[in-house]
């Protein structure tokens, strides 16, 4: 359990993967990035952080990773999870000469698997993520969407039970991203992962989302939980149906008020 001392005993694998209890971090003698947070997930969430720029949402995720200490409260990670945990960023962040295959590889030499078993996983996660065919690339001659993809498959080739995901298609075009957007749910079906991730389009939140959480700013803080009834498997249909304009009309409504106050 993190706290402002380290760790302690972790939860049970019984409860939450992660739980939140009364934090808040600042940097130095600065003003209070994010306080009083109290937050738990499931195995097998899907927890959207909305909310105006400076509420504190990637830094609640290098939290959670283990990046930056608390400054107050505790992180609880099931089964002390932060080897099994993985941050993917708004930039895919592909070693330039390194091909494709060999960046997917990276976290698995890293961590001193075997070339044989090293190799397979590669083969499987280019396969999850569709890209078989670029394995031999070079990051250069990949789109932004397939740097993503790539990027994705690096994080899910250490099985991770936590997937931690900062904006990672905030910098496409809305087709390109509503396209990724279906094959993370696809690939999280594949492959199951609990997952933060922080966005900035609510469209985005409730598509992916069993639950979003709207963040408040000065100091950062939950103004409010949405649940998103929707089942999975989820497709572009969904985004069509009244069920899902409906919600996306009010959690705009609930993000709003925070901007606004």
């Amino acid at each position: 359990m993190r706290g402002k001392g380290g760790f302690n005993n972790p939860i049970m694998d019984s409860g939450p993967i992660v739980r939140l209890s009364g934090v808040g971090k600042r940097f130095g003698n600065g003003p209070a990035v994010l306080e009083g947070v109290d937050l738990a997930a499931e195995p097998g969430a899907f927890i959207s952080l909305i909310g105006p720029s400076g509420c504190g949402k990637s830094t609640l995720l290098r939290l959670i990773a283990g990046l930056t200490p608390p400054s107050a409260g505790q992180i609880a990670l099931a089964g002390g999870a932060d080897a099994s945990s993985f941050l993917v960023f708004q930039e895919a962040n592909l070693l330039p000469w390194r091909r494709v295959s060999a960046n997917v590889e990276l976290p698995l030499q890293l961590r001193g698997d075997g070339t044989g078993p090293r190799r397979e996983r590669v083969r499987a996660m280019l396969g999850l993520v569709g890209l078989e065919e670029a394995a031999d690339k070079y990051p250069w001659q990949l789109s932004g969407g397939m740097k993503m993809r790539v990027s994705i498959a690096r994080a899910l080739s250490v099985r991770p039970r936590l997937l931690l995901l900062d904006e990672p298609f905030g910098a496409l075009d809305e087709m390109t991203r509503d396209r990724l957007d279906e094959d993370l749910l696809a690939i999280r079906t594949r492959d199951p992962f609990t997952a933060f991730f922080v966005t900035h389009s609510v469209a985005e939140a409730v598509f992916l989302s069993t639950r979003i959480i709207v963040l408040a700013a000065n100091p950062g803080r939950i103004a409010r939980e949405i649940t998103v009834p929707f089942g999975y498997p989820r497709g572009p249909e969904l985004r069509e149906s009244a069920e899902f304009l409906g919600l996306l009309a009010e959690t705009s409504r609930v993000l709003r008020s925070v901007l606004n106050p």
